[in-house]
């Protein structure tokens, strides 16, 4: 079961309800809410947010819940993945405790010669930060109208309210772990 699984099951059993009764509340199939708790579905973003929905909280939410003072491990089979519809990225959420600071980081994969989700997908403050660091491969950031090469190693630091993104120029899987700062 992955930490994401554990959390919406965790928040199910909280408010006292069954797989179904979420299902319900969600508009999902009672199947698609046992396969995410259980780990073998990775839901969209869209799904999380019915999910979330549902529960009466932000997306947030479903990635928090680690108490104060305490280290949380997270191994990689663990980290929560999201998805988006209609793209080929997919986001791991690292450490997903720390969804409840002000600090979040994701790492996320490209397909080949893929194009990542739009800025309007995923809601920043203007002047809230963002470091971009490539992992692997060969890519173009686009920001705020300008195209930046960059290669495993290079970084940019970014407004995240400027629209901006990112594509994998390569023949192969890309990688790059945005980190959003305060």
């Amino acid at each position: 079961m992955t930490a994401l699984g554990e959390r919406i099951k965790h928040l199910r059993a909280e408010r006292e309800l069954q797989q179904r009764q979420l299902a319900e509340k969600a508009d999902l199939t009672p199947s698609m809410v046992s396969q995410i708790e259980s780990g073998r579905l990775s839901p969209s973003l869209h799904t999380l947010g019915k999910i979330a929905a549902a529960f009466g909280v932000p997306i947030a939410a479903l990635f928090d819940g680690t108490p104060a003072g305490s280290i949380v491990v997270s191994r990689k089979r663990d980290y929560p993945v999201v998805s988006f519809d209609g793209s080929s990225e997919r986001w791991a959420v690292l450490g997903a405790g720390l969804f409840q600071g002000k600090i979040r980081a994701v790492v996320t994969t490209l397909g080949p010669k893929a194009r990542g989700v739009t800025t309007e997908k995923v809601i920043i403050k203007p002047g809230q930060m963002k470091l971009f660091y490539v992992l692997e491969g060969k890519v173009a950031l686009q920001y705020n109208g300008d195209r930046h090469l960059l290669e495993a190693g290079d970084s940019a630091l970014l407004d995240g309210g400027v629209p901006h993104g990112w594509e994998n120029l390569g023949a192969r899987q890309a990688q790059a772990l945005w980190v959003i700062l305060g």
